[in-house]
């Protein structure tokens, strides 16, 4: 009876120190490549890791290519891994003029000399990541859309961004952060998690929600009319992810998704939030391989 205590012990022991020194490997690793591309009348920041067919990750609001700190690497073993810097965060350009996001991902792709790729986008990202697939449709072999409204308003994130503005007028970056951050549906879930999401955030946030009087550019993309329009339109396979504590609106959002374009696959992650592949990183990244995989 006490042989098997200690062997459970030992084995749970030893499971652990793996986790942690596989999780201090990966965060101890560097780029194989890094640099700032000249593209669209703007500089991008970017990251490139592994060897493989080219899967491209596009960052949400109000965060920057960090947010991808757990699928980097773990992607990389896989696939030639892109991350980088939207228009207005981290290390790229200002939103200085008026723009076309998913221009700025083509050209950073011809720049770097991808001519097909899987694009996995989050959150407003995944509306860049489908707007490529529409716009430039040989450039794009998959279709990976997380916790993506593409453009359909969801109220209570209007209502939280306007609040995270405001703090941010009155207090500072970093009470913008803590209204975001610690929402119900768009924060972190995973406690552990929250204070680096708080970080990113805080770095971002002044550049994304202005407090300091400036008005938004203009955005723009190639078509009129809402994306919703155009579901038909995508032909290659597409992976919708949605976490079941996100707003109710927003997880919608994903169910129409999945209904409306051909070929499109649905799942939802039962303890994530907004943020899935924060809140449940391993099962998110099993999903994403398990999908790529089976291309």
């Amino acid at each position: 009876m006490h042989k098997s205590k200690y062997q459970i012990v030992i084995l749970k022991l030893t499971l652990f120190l793996l986790s942690f020194f596989q999780y201090s490997f990966l965060n101890a690793q560097t780029p194989d490549q890094s640099g700032i591309a000249s593209v669209n009348g703007t500089k991008i920041y970017y990251e490139i890791a592994g060897q493989g067919h080219p899967l491209v990750l596009i960052h949400g609001g109000a965060v920057d290519n960090r947010a991808f700190d757990d699928q980097f690497y773990v992607f990389a073993q896989h696939y030639k891994t892109v991350r980088f810097d939207l228009r207005g965060a981290g290390q790229s350009g200002d939103r200085d003029k008026a723009f076309s996001n998913p221009e700025d991902v083509y050209q950073l792709l011809k720049y770097l000399n991808i001519e097909n790729a899987y694009l996995l986008g989050i959150s407003r990202g995944g509306g860049f990541a489908f707007d490529v697939a529409i716009e430039h449709p040989e450039m794009v072999g998959a279709l990976i859309l997380v916790s993506a409204n593409m453009g359909v308003e969801v109220p209570a994130y209007h209502e939280m961004f306007d609040r995270a503005t405001e703090a941010g007028k009155q207090k500072g970056a970093r009470a913008a952060a803590e209204v975001w951050g610690y929402d119900p549906h768009q924060g972190p879930r995973r406690e552990s998690a929250r204070e680096k999401v708080l970080n990113i955030i805080e770095d971002n946030m002044p550049r994304f929600r202005y407090f300091d009087g400036h008005e938004p550019v203009e955005q723009f993309r190639s078509y009129d009319g809402p994306r919703s329009d155009r579901l038909d339109d995508i032909k290659v396979p597409t992976l919708v992810l949605s976490g079941a504590h996100d707003n109710e609106v927003s997880r919608q959002n994903s169910l129409n998704w999945a209904d409306g374009i051909p070929n499109a696959r649905l799942v939802l992650f039962e303890e994530s939030g907004h943020l899935v592949n924060i809140d449940q990183v391993a099962l998110f990244n099993q999903t994403v391989l398990d999908f790529l995989e089976g291309l």
